[in-house]
């Protein structure tokens, strides 16, 4: 796991603008209260950005080639629904 920045309840209070800076720069910050996280601080997106999506598709062929044996996810949901009923 990366390093995240961390700052108290109290560091917050006395030091916004540091912190502001931390998150403007591009940091996510935990806040916490005595020593347990209680919120998580992280940059506003840009609204004209888009969000990039991992493509599950080929790595799922790296994964498995081209198809998997068995029961179709669509087919293993609509049995387990039925069950339910």
């Amino acid at each position: 796991m990366f390093d995240m920045k961390t700052a108290t309840v109290r560091q917050v209070q006395h030091h916004l603008s540091e912190v502001l800076r931390w998150i403007e720069e591009g940091e996510e910050v935990l806040v916490t209260k005595r020593n347990r996280v209680v919120a998580k601080i992280v940059p506003a997106r840009d609204k004209t950005q888009t969000v990039k999506w991992p493509d599950f598709v080929t790595r799922s062929s790296r994964i498995w080639g081209k198809g998997v044996r068995g029961k179709s996810v669509s087919r293993i949901i609509i049995e387990e629904r039925e069950e339910r009923h």
